[in-house]
This record gives structure tokens, sequence and C-alpha cells, in this order.
């Protein structure tokens, strides 16, 4: 047998809480993605709508949060 087989360790790198973590955020990225979506601006019509507060202030902030967290859940010690 090799010396690879014999020294094998079988741990995971991430427990279970940082799973969760990481997760979260994922889903927080995903919402702050969906809440800045919707309709443009074309050359026949103006949309003032995306000028929106939800669509350049909540929505970055909402993806950063997520971010955030994603380091967060892979810094986060077990």
């Amino acid at each position: 047998m090799s010396d690879i087989s014999k020294t094998s360790n079988n741990s995971n790198l991430f427990s279970r809480s940082n799973h969760m973590i990481i997760l979260g955020a994922c889903v927080t990225i995903v919402i702050g993605l969906v809440l800045m979506a919707g309709n443009g601006t074309t050359v026949s019509s103006f949309e003032p709508e995306i000028f929106s507060i939800r669509r350049i202030v909540v929505a970055p902030m909402i993806c950063l949060t997520g971010y955030l967290s994603v380091i967060v859940g892979i810094l986060w010690h077990r």
C-alpha cells in the first residue's frame, strides 16, 4: 500500500454551520439580484424606474451583505 492511502484523513473542511452560513449568503445574493432586475431603458422609451432607490441602493447593499456573509461562512471556526 502507498503512504497516501495509509494517512488518508476523511475530515471535512467545513462544518455544518459553515455550510448553512454559506447557503444563506447565497440565497441573500440571489434575492439582491432579483431586486435589481427589471425593465431597462430602450431607444424608443425611457424607463425612470431604473433610478429607483430599490435598484441603486437597497439591492446592492443586500448583495454586499451576502458577499460578506460568504466570507464569514468560510472563515467561521467550528
